[in-house]
């Protein structure tokens, strides 16, 4: 992948981890090829860590679930915020079957949260028709949950796709959520009203292979070879920048997405 490298970050010395650029306003806060499992190519440099047991990466991919013979799972640290956008290269190393145990979860924060009594936060993975974002939305200080997606046939979502998620709910107009099969040449965009709700010392980070609940992936692993998270929502000229990178990434490795 063509980085450039660029500064030190800031209070770590000339020796410390150097960051890189990729083609967004914001930076990444996590990037990962997988090179090794928790490594983090975004300019924090804050690694992520295993959740369930040690993942492993081989092949400049993961393989991740609660259903596997041992489930594991990452933790990204990356919090959940009101604006997001969730990157992945990935796919279902199953066939695809409906319900919600067999998503496979790329990112979640899906949680039953303590203080409102009720599941919060979201999941994005593949299932059975559709690339999936579900949604816990607050309205009238109560949670429910929504969900969109973008269409999939079941041999698309076994072979490696694109996949995006961007979700907006700044500014008190509501929540906007854009869900994309790059791969596939697919999108759904959906309006919900209400906020993402998000509590300081509850709300978790964002995991890959798996969320808290659990809910979803829990008979459907799941297979990624790229992953990019923002807190931001990235424009679509950003979206199609990164597209282009990571294309020309897989290249290498004869993998066309």
């Amino acid at each position: 992948m063509s980085y450039v490298q660029t500064h030190t970050i800031a209070g770590q010395t000339a020796s410390g981890r150097l960051g890189f650029i990729f083609p967004t306003s914001q930076q990444p806060v996590y990037a990962s090829r997988f090179s090794s499992p928790l490594d983090n190519l975004a300019e924090s440099g804050v690694p992520a860590a295993p959740f369930l047991s040690v993942p492993a990466a081989a092949d400049g991919e993961v393989t991740l679930g609660r259903s596997l013979p041992t489930p594991v799972a990452i933790q990204a640290p990356v919090a959940q915020s009101a604006d997001m956008t969730l990157l992945f290269v990935a796919r279902l190393p199953n066939a695809p079957v409906a319900g919600n145990e067999m998503i496979g979860v790329m990112g979640a924060t899906f949680y039953n949260s303590a203080s409102k009594g009720a599941w919060a936060g979201f999941s994005f993975g593949l299932g059975k028709g559709y690339a999936f974002l579900y949604l816990a939305n607050e309205v009238n200080n109560a949670l429910s949950t929504q969900y969109g997606g973008a269409v999939l046939t079941d041999a698309q979502a076994q072979n490696w796709g694109l996949y995006v998620a961007r979700i907006r709910s700044s500014g008190g107009g509501g929540i906007t959520a854009t869900i994309q099969a790059l791969t596939a040449g697919t999108q759904q965009v959906q309006n919900w009203s209400g906020t993402m709700y998000a509590k300081d010392g509850e709300t978790p980070t964002v995991m890959l292979g798996a969320d808290y609940l659990p809910l979803f992936g829990t008979k459907q692993p799941i297979q990624i070879k790229r992953c990019f998270l923002w807190n931001m929502t990235l424009s679509d000229a950003e979206v199609d920048a990164m597209a282009t990178l990571i294309r020309a990434d897989l290249a290498a490795e004869t993998i066309t997405v």
